[in-house]
């Protein structure tokens, strides 16, 4: 938390340079949270939730897994039975551990479907609309309020709302924002607004470095998803494989036995390589799988490039910090409870910071 206060000095400045006074600040921190409220309340509840989703799918799939007591893989047979049974789908396979049920994800631009295969006998056990799933019904309302594209843009939009209600409230609370820390402020229970307008302060003080992590990634991401909605995707024309995908996993297991792989992409048409993403032991804890990339001629199981995110320029790695950190995927149950209740906070200013606005309208409505 303490690290922020550099971070803080320099917004305090900034807006003493632009001599913005408090006056005009409240307003600008009270429209833009009242306008951003009632969205936040969607996104934090929805978010919290979200942050225990790997939790959720592994007890609902439950009833899809099957544990087999050998360390056969029957990934080659796994592909060819589901290639056949969905030849025109674009196919990515998320789970392939030893002795588990292999899930495959399969994409259509309008449609999903999760796919579990027996580990051993390569055979469909289940196939489900993965849109039903209450991960992915959530995920969609949290970053669409399943508006489209225009509730793509809406969620960026309120982002940046989210984020000036942030800035704002940080100048306005500079003078007390340690004393907040040092529970020094008192929380005065005889008035109704001041005790609500203490109560906002102390959550929004205590949860601000995450909710700042939370808001500018969010920005960050719902820009990409707003872009990718305004395109218009191609449908997939993926080839039947020739090749052993499980050859080609030895091959890189040989040659760089320090990687983990952990998700793979087939072809999405005849033009395209086979994508495997996943982690070098070295990385750091904070950066994406995705952006670890070994690409395989989808032809002659041969490697043709290998993309490592440990050498990639700043950029590159700044951009596969923003998911992990958005999600909260490291640093296992504790990260993920500590998200829990941070995403839980924005609502909570949200309705609190209402209580505040109208109980001040209805004092200045009785003077008047």
């Amino acid at each position: 938390m303490f690290f922020f206060i550099p971070l803080i000095a320099k917004v305090c400045t900034l807006f003493r340079k632009l001599k913005v006074n408090n006056r005009i600040l409240l307003k600008y921190h009270s429209y833009s949270g009242l306008i951003s409220g009632l969205f936040l309340l969607v996104i934090g509840i929805t978010g919290a939730v979200l942050a225990f989703s790997e939790e959720i799918d592994e007890a609902v799939f439950q009833e899809y897994s099957v544990k087999a007591p050998g360390e056969k893989l029957a990934l080659d047979k796994a592909i060819k039975n589901v290639q056949a049974e969905f030849p025109q789908w674009e196919t990515r396979i998320v789970h392939f551990d030893k002795g588990q049920s292999i899930l495959f994800n399969l994409r259509l631009p309008d449609a999903r479907r999760f796919v579990f295969v027996h580990p051993e006998t390569g055979q469909i056990i289940a196939n489900i609309n993965a849109n039903t799933t209450i991960t992915k019904w959530l995920l969609k309302l949290h970053y669409s309020f399943f508006a489209g594209v225009f509730g793509r843009i809406l969620v960026f939009v309120v982002g940046i709302l989210v984020l000036l209600s942030l800035l704002t409230g940080i100048v306005l609370y500079r003078k007390v924002i340690i004393k907040t820390l040092l529970f020094k402020v008192k929380i005065k229970q005889r008035r109704s607004r001041n005790f609500y307008s203490a109560l906002h302060r102390y959550i929004g003080v205590w949860a601000l470095m995450l909710n700042l992590v939370l808001v500018i990634t969010g920005i960050f991401l719902a820009y990409k998803v707003a872009k990718s909605g305004l395109q218009t995707p191609e449908p997939p024309r993926p080839p039947n494989l020739a090749i052993s995908v499980e050859q080609s996993l030895m091959q890189i297991k040989t040659q760089y036995p320090e990687f983990m792989p952990t998700y793979i992409r087939l072809p999405k048409n005849e033009s395209s390589a086979i994508t495997v993403n996943g982690v070098f032991h070295s990385d750091p804890f904070y950066l994406s799988q995705y952006y670890n990339k070994f690409l395989i001629d989808a032809n002659t199981g041969i490697i043709i490039s290998v993309s490592r995110i440990s050498d990639a320029p700043f950029v590159t790695r700044l951009d596969s910090m923003i998911s992990p950190l958005h999600f909260g995927q490291y640093g296992g149950f504790p990260i993920k409870l500590l998200y829990c209740i941070i995403g839980l906070s924005g609502p909570f200013l949200s309705v609190t910071g209402f209580i505040i606005w109208k109980k001040k309208k209805q004092k200045a409505n009785s003077i008047a």
